[in-house]
Protein backbone atom coordinates (compact mmCIF):
# COMPACT_ATOMS: atom_id res chain seq x y z
CA UNK A 1 0.00 0.00 0.00
CA UNK A 2 1.38 3.22 -0.93
CA UNK A 3 0.82 6.60 1.16
CA UNK A 4 1.12 10.21 0.24
CA UNK A 5 2.56 12.04 2.62
CA UNK A 6 2.43 16.07 3.37
CA UNK A 7 3.47 18.42 6.25
CA UNK A 8 1.58 21.47 6.14
CA UNK A 9 1.33 23.06 2.86
CA UNK A 10 5.36 20.98 1.67
CA UNK A 11 4.47 17.33 -0.09
CA UNK A 12 7.15 14.78 1.13
CA UNK A 13 6.41 12.35 -1.57
CA UNK A 14 4.84 8.84 -2.03
CA UNK A 15 6.07 5.99 0.43
CA UNK A 16 4.87 2.72 1.14
CA UNK A 17 3.22 1.44 5.03
CA UNK A 18 6.70 -0.21 5.69
CA UNK A 19 8.27 2.90 5.06
CA UNK A 20 5.93 5.03 6.67
CA UNK A 21 6.07 2.66 9.76
CA UNK A 22 10.07 2.94 9.55
CA UNK A 23 9.87 6.54 9.14
CA UNK A 24 7.61 7.18 12.43
CA UNK A 25 9.55 4.94 14.64
CA UNK A 26 13.00 6.72 13.39
CA UNK A 27 11.64 10.34 13.85
CA UNK A 28 11.83 11.26 9.84
CA UNK A 29 8.08 11.15 9.82
CA UNK A 30 5.54 12.62 12.59
CA UNK A 31 2.43 11.89 14.26
CA UNK A 32 0.98 14.43 13.10
CA UNK A 33 1.77 14.18 9.31
CA UNK A 34 -1.27 14.25 7.10
CA UNK A 35 -1.12 11.07 4.55
CA UNK A 36 -3.68 9.51 2.07
CA UNK A 37 -4.03 6.06 -0.21
CA UNK A 38 -7.12 5.10 -2.49
CA UNK A 39 -9.75 4.15 -0.68
CA UNK A 40 -9.91 6.55 2.10
CA UNK A 41 -11.97 9.71 1.46
CA UNK A 42 -9.57 12.44 2.73
CA UNK A 43 -6.28 13.17 4.14
CA UNK A 44 -5.96 11.49 7.91
CA UNK A 45 -2.78 12.70 9.75
CA UNK A 46 -0.89 8.98 10.57
CA UNK A 47 -1.19 8.79 13.97
CA UNK A 48 -5.22 8.86 13.55
CA UNK A 49 -4.68 6.20 10.04
CA UNK A 50 -1.93 4.09 12.37
CA UNK A 51 -4.38 3.10 15.25
CA UNK A 52 -7.03 2.23 12.47
CA UNK A 53 -5.32 -0.06 10.49
CA UNK A 54 -3.26 -1.51 13.35
CA UNK A 55 -6.44 -1.63 15.97
CA UNK A 56 -5.60 -2.87 20.10
CA UNK A 57 -7.32 -6.62 19.43
CA UNK A 58 -5.91 -7.15 23.03
CA UNK A 59 -7.07 -3.90 25.68
CA UNK A 60 -5.05 -5.54 28.13
CA UNK A 61 -1.83 -5.19 26.60
CA UNK A 62 0.30 -2.71 27.48
CA UNK A 63 0.49 -0.07 24.79
CA UNK A 64 3.62 0.88 23.21
CA UNK A 65 6.00 4.06 24.24
CA UNK A 66 4.70 6.97 21.82
CA UNK A 67 6.63 7.79 19.10
CA UNK A 68 8.84 10.79 20.16
CA UNK A 69 7.62 14.48 18.55
CA UNK A 70 10.86 15.90 16.86
CA UNK A 71 12.09 18.00 13.98
CA UNK A 72 13.72 15.90 11.99
CA UNK A 73 17.37 16.86 11.08
CA UNK A 74 18.58 18.13 7.94
CA UNK A 75 21.07 15.06 7.35
CA UNK A 76 17.90 13.04 7.13
CA UNK A 77 16.68 14.91 4.03
CA UNK A 78 14.01 16.83 5.48
CA UNK A 79 15.81 19.98 5.79
CA UNK A 80 18.60 20.95 3.93
CA UNK A 81 21.94 22.89 5.27
CA UNK A 82 22.50 26.28 3.99
CA UNK A 83 25.72 26.37 1.68
CA UNK A 84 28.61 28.82 2.85
CA UNK A 85 27.27 30.88 -0.99
CA UNK A 86 24.18 31.36 0.78
CA UNK A 87 25.34 32.31 4.76
CA UNK A 88 28.75 34.20 2.83
CA UNK A 89 25.69 36.27 1.19
CA UNK A 90 23.60 36.87 3.92
CA UNK A 91 26.09 38.34 6.00
CA UNK A 92 27.49 40.98 3.24
CA UNK A 93 23.94 42.14 2.68
CA UNK A 94 23.75 42.87 6.87
CA UNK A 95 27.03 44.48 6.77
CA UNK A 96 25.83 46.50 3.63
CA UNK A 97 22.62 47.32 5.73
CA UNK A 98 24.58 48.87 8.60
CA UNK A 99 27.71 50.43 7.24
CA UNK A 100 25.72 52.35 4.51
CA UNK A 101 24.01 54.45 6.82
CA UNK A 102 27.65 55.16 8.93
CA UNK A 103 29.07 55.89 5.82
CA UNK A 104 26.56 58.35 5.26
CA UNK A 105 26.95 60.01 8.88
CA UNK A 106 30.70 59.79 8.12
CA UNK A 107 30.07 61.83 5.47
CA UNK A 108 28.02 64.05 6.75
CA UNK A 109 30.62 64.86 9.61
CA UNK A 110 33.52 65.33 6.90
CA UNK A 111 34.60 69.32 6.70
CA UNK A 112 37.69 70.89 6.14
CA UNK A 113 38.22 72.05 9.58
CA UNK A 114 37.30 68.04 11.02
CA UNK A 115 39.59 66.55 8.41
CA UNK A 116 42.69 69.29 9.46
CA UNK A 117 41.46 67.98 12.93
CA UNK A 118 41.77 64.27 12.08
CA UNK A 119 45.04 64.55 10.21
CA UNK A 120 46.58 66.42 13.27
CA UNK A 121 45.77 63.46 15.94
CA UNK A 122 45.50 60.23 13.89
CA UNK A 123 48.09 58.33 15.60
CA UNK A 124 46.28 59.13 19.23
CA UNK A 125 43.21 56.91 19.34
CA UNK A 126 41.88 58.89 22.56
CA UNK A 127 42.43 62.62 20.78
CA UNK A 128 40.80 60.94 17.87
CA UNK A 129 37.56 59.51 19.69
CA UNK A 130 37.20 63.18 21.29
CA UNK A 131 37.84 64.57 18.32
CA UNK A 132 34.67 62.61 16.57
CA UNK A 133 32.40 63.82 19.48
CA UNK A 134 33.05 66.82 19.21
CA UNK A 135 31.71 66.87 15.25
CA UNK A 136 29.33 64.56 15.80
CA UNK A 137 27.66 67.01 18.86
CA UNK A 138 28.30 70.06 16.14
CA UNK A 139 26.16 68.05 14.01
CA UNK A 140 23.01 67.67 16.41
CA UNK A 141 23.52 71.43 17.54
CA UNK A 142 22.98 72.32 13.52
CA UNK A 143 19.97 69.71 13.65
CA UNK A 144 22.01 67.71 10.72
CA UNK A 145 19.24 65.73 8.77
CA UNK A 146 21.32 63.20 7.51
CA UNK A 147 23.01 62.35 11.26
CA UNK A 148 19.28 62.15 12.35
CA UNK A 149 18.01 60.13 9.43
CA UNK A 150 20.59 57.63 9.48
CA UNK A 151 21.27 57.40 13.34
CA UNK A 152 17.05 56.46 13.01
CA UNK A 153 17.76 54.14 10.86
CA UNK A 154 20.77 52.14 12.53
CA UNK A 155 18.46 51.70 15.71
CA UNK A 156 16.24 50.75 13.40
CA UNK A 157 18.35 48.15 11.86
CA UNK A 158 19.44 47.12 15.04
CA UNK A 159 15.94 46.26 16.82
CA UNK A 160 14.60 44.52 13.48
CA UNK A 161 17.71 42.08 13.45
CA UNK A 162 17.90 41.26 17.16
CA UNK A 163 13.64 40.15 16.70
CA UNK A 164 14.08 38.37 13.85
CA UNK A 165 16.70 36.47 15.37
CA UNK A 166 15.10 35.89 18.76
CA UNK A 167 11.75 34.74 17.26
CA UNK A 168 12.40 33.52 13.97
CA UNK A 169 16.26 33.22 13.44
CA UNK A 170 17.14 35.12 10.83
CA UNK A 171 18.69 38.54 10.25
CA UNK A 172 17.08 40.84 7.46
CA UNK A 173 20.22 39.01 5.44
CA UNK A 174 19.67 35.82 6.21
CA UNK A 175 15.92 36.30 5.80
CA UNK A 176 16.68 37.77 2.01
CA UNK A 177 18.68 34.35 1.80
CA UNK A 178 16.07 32.12 2.84
CA UNK A 179 18.14 30.46 5.32
CA UNK A 180 17.85 30.55 9.22
CA UNK A 181 19.35 29.40 12.38
CA UNK A 182 18.07 26.75 14.65
CA UNK A 183 19.93 24.62 17.20
CA UNK A 184 21.07 21.43 16.70
CA UNK A 185 17.82 19.43 17.06
CA UNK A 186 16.34 21.90 14.23
CA UNK A 187 13.94 23.37 17.49
CA UNK A 188 14.01 27.24 17.72
CA UNK A 189 16.83 28.59 19.08
CA UNK A 190 15.63 32.10 20.76
CA UNK A 191 17.40 34.87 21.93
CA UNK A 192 20.04 33.68 24.55
CA UNK A 193 21.91 31.18 22.07
CA UNK A 194 21.46 33.24 18.64
CA UNK A 195 21.62 36.50 19.87
CA UNK A 196 23.74 36.68 22.96
CA UNK A 197 26.39 33.65 22.34
CA UNK A 198 26.03 33.08 18.51
CA UNK A 199 26.17 36.95 17.92
CA UNK A 200 27.02 39.54 20.72
CA UNK A 201 29.61 37.55 22.76
CA UNK A 202 31.75 36.66 19.47
CA UNK A 203 31.41 40.45 18.23
CA UNK A 204 33.51 41.12 21.82
CA UNK A 205 36.03 38.26 21.36
CA UNK A 206 37.00 39.16 17.84
CA UNK A 207 37.16 43.04 18.39
CA UNK A 208 40.17 42.14 20.46
CA UNK A 209 43.53 43.28 18.81
CA UNK A 210 45.30 40.02 17.09
CA UNK A 211 43.15 37.12 18.69
CA UNK A 212 40.29 38.53 17.29
CA UNK A 213 40.89 38.76 13.13
CA UNK A 214 42.84 35.45 13.96
CA UNK A 215 39.98 33.71 15.66
CA UNK A 216 37.15 35.07 13.16
CA UNK A 217 39.17 33.78 10.42
CA UNK A 218 38.99 29.84 11.70
CA UNK A 219 35.51 30.66 12.59
CA UNK A 220 34.48 31.53 9.11
CA UNK A 221 36.30 28.96 7.84
CA UNK A 222 34.48 25.87 9.71
CA UNK A 223 32.10 26.77 7.75
CA UNK A 224 33.41 24.51 4.93
CA UNK A 225 33.24 21.64 6.36
CA UNK A 226 31.10 18.72 6.23
CA UNK A 227 28.80 19.58 9.22
CA UNK A 228 28.50 23.24 8.14
CA UNK A 229 29.26 24.47 11.57
CA UNK A 230 31.11 27.71 12.61
CA UNK A 231 32.62 27.87 16.05
CA UNK A 232 29.98 30.01 17.16
CA UNK A 233 27.31 27.85 15.98
CA UNK A 234 29.11 24.93 18.08
CA UNK A 235 29.35 27.02 20.96
CA UNK A 236 25.88 28.13 20.74
CA UNK A 237 24.69 24.69 19.57
CA UNK A 238 23.01 25.87 16.36
CA UNK A 239 23.01 25.38 12.68
CA UNK A 240 21.43 26.86 10.04
CA UNK A 241 19.42 25.69 7.40
CA UNK A 242 17.48 26.67 4.06
CA UNK A 243 13.95 27.55 4.58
Amino acid sequence: MKYHLARGEEQLGTFSDLEVSSGLRDGRFKPGDLCWTEGMPDWQTLEARMEETNPQDEPDTEAPAPVPYRIADPQEGNAELATPGRRLLAKMLDWVMFFTPMVMILLAMMDGVFEHEIQAVQNDPVKVMEALQRQMIKLQQAESLTLTTMSWLILLLLVSNVVLLTIRGQSLGKWLCRIRIVRGDGSRAGFFRVVLLRWFLFAIIQSVQIIGPVLMMVDYGMVLRPDRRCLHDHAADTKVITC
